[in-house]
């Protein structure tokens, strides 16, 4: 009877008023994390273009100062300009020192006997034989328009060779051996010393007080010795 009436008593507290009722639950649990992470908002074209613009003048501040440092300054340009020298033979025609770049100069030597050519321009004073080579000889006083070269005991024969073309310069003298750098050669249109415009004269140099006609020897081989 015992165990019965503890067993009723049991139902009736479950089915009765006075059961206990669990409590609502009030207190909100942890909260889940989303499956996606939220999406960040992208920057409007206009922020783009603003931002682009913003590096775009520093870029090119950053090239234009590296140009501007690989171009030399006006002085070093001229400087480098002048590094270039040669070495000039200076001679005499007349009174006007002229000058040949001595690369173009196989060697100088003393007057000898010339054949005269028929038919070639005044500037012609004949061939010579040099050492077996017919070499045409042309007196530079008059191929210039000055006088010609007397036979003294200072007359001499410039011999040019280039690209296997050989021609003889009869002058009155040969003075010397001069080093010229670029810096120093002028035009002739800038000193107007020599006509503009021939192409045989290359510019013009000052040592000293002498100012010097800087010959074309490419030039004075290619002039022709018969008229056209």
């Amino acid at each position: 009877m015992n165990a019965m009436r503890e067993v009723d008593d049991y139902v009736d507290l479950l089915l009765g008023t006075g059961a206990p009722v669990p409590a609502a639950v009030t207190g909100e649990g942890p909260a889940l994390a989303p499956a996606v992470a939220p999406l960040v908002p992208a920057a409007p074209p206009s922020a783009v273009a603003q931002a682009r613009r913003a590096v775009a003048p520093a870029a090119s501040a950053q090239v234009e100062a590296e140009a501007a440092a690989d171009v030399p300054a006006h002085g070093e340009r001229r400087r480098r300009r002048g590094e270039r020298t040669a070495r000039w033979l200076r001679l005499r025609c007349g009174a006007q020192a002229y000058a040949l770049e001595l690369l173009k100069i196989r060697e100088v030597v003393r007057p000898m006997p010339l054949l005269s050519l028929r038919g070639a321009v005044p500037s012609v004073a004949g061939v010579m034989n040099l050492r077996g080579q017919v070499v045409p000889v042309i007196d530079l006083g008059v191929q210039l328009g000055e006088s010609a070269a007397a036979d003294t005991g200072s007359t001499r024969i410039i011999v040019l060779e280039e690209r296997g073309e050989v021609l003889g310069l009869r002058v009155c003298s040969v003075e010397d051996v001069v080093v010229i750098n670029d810096a120093q050669v002028e035009d002739t249109h800038v000193s107007r010393l020599a006509p503009v415009g021939d192409r045989r004269i290359h510019g013009i140099a000052r040592i000293g007080r002498d100012v010097m006609l800087l010959l074309d020897a490419s030039r004075l081989i290619e002039m022709p010795l018969r008229p056209h």
